[in-house]
């Protein structure tokens, strides 16, 4: 698919999930986002998630080279600029509009967070994300804890012969964190749109098991971020 054909399935979808009728003359809109009797621009559903407002399918692997042109044709067809003239009505939607497409730009370009809003959408609040420390890492990080602790009440001295146990701590910290950013993107993301990429529709017997290591992965990968975070803070 080239470029301007994954904009234009992309612009065909907005108006998908959430509303059928015009608000300006109740034509039916399908899934135009432009109204085909009275061309008024409509709102975003409020039930559209951020994967078929970029026109995408529910998949983890996403190229940034689809991503920005779809984003930034979007952003033309519903920049507030473009509705100056418009009734208060078209303004504001055209207002909202750009507020979810943002949003939904920020969200599925980076990798993890896009992990985090799939397990959202697919399993509400029960999918919020749990920090936890990996339990493989469990006695290593109440070690670096310690550390920390005693190298807070050291005086200058102390810190000093202190740091490289903190260095080599950070770093292997570093690479545990980086391990799961690669399990996570690399093998659960192809599962996951190898599962999407099925004839028939994955039930949630088949989900269950990524959606859970996708959970562990992201609640560790959190944990260890704030362990990371107070060792840089440490070594300021």
């Amino acid at each position: 698919m080239t470029e301007q054909e994954t904009t234009n399935a992309a612009l065909a979808v907005t108006a998908r999930a959430g509303h059928s009728l015009c608000w300006n003359c109740k034509t039916d809109v399908g899934d135009d986002p432009l109204c085909p009797h009275c061309v008024k621009l409509q709102p975003l559903g409020k039930t559209s998630d951020y994967f078929s407002v970029m026109g995408l399918p529910r998949k983890l692997s996403i190229d940034a080279r689809v991503l920005e042109p779809v984003f930034h044709a979007l952003s033309r067809r519903f920049h507030p600029d473009m509705y100056r003239m418009s009734a208060p009505r078209e303004r504001m939607i055209a207002l909202e509009n750009s507020a979810v497409l943002n949003q939904a730009y920020r969200t599925l370009r980076d990798p993890f967070d896009r992990a985090a809003y799939l397990l959202e959408l697919e399993r509400g609040r029960e999918g919020d994300r749990r920090d936890s420390p990996p339990q493989d890492l469990f006695e290593e990080i109440l070690e670096v804890q310690e550390l920390l602790g005693d190298f807070r009440l050291a005086d200058a001295g102390e810190r000093e012969a202190l740091k490289p146990q903190l260095i080599l701590k950070r770093d292997a910290l570093q690479a545990e964190q980086d391990a799961r950013g690669r399990e996570l993107t690399e093998r659960l993301f192809r599962q996951w749109d190898q599962l999407q990429e099925q004839p028939q529709p994955p039930t949630t017997e088949h989900k269950a098991p990524l959606l859970d290591a996708m959970r562990k992965i992201i609640g560790e990968r959190a944990y260890l971020r704030r362990v990371l975070n107070s060792l840089v803070d440490a070594l300021r």
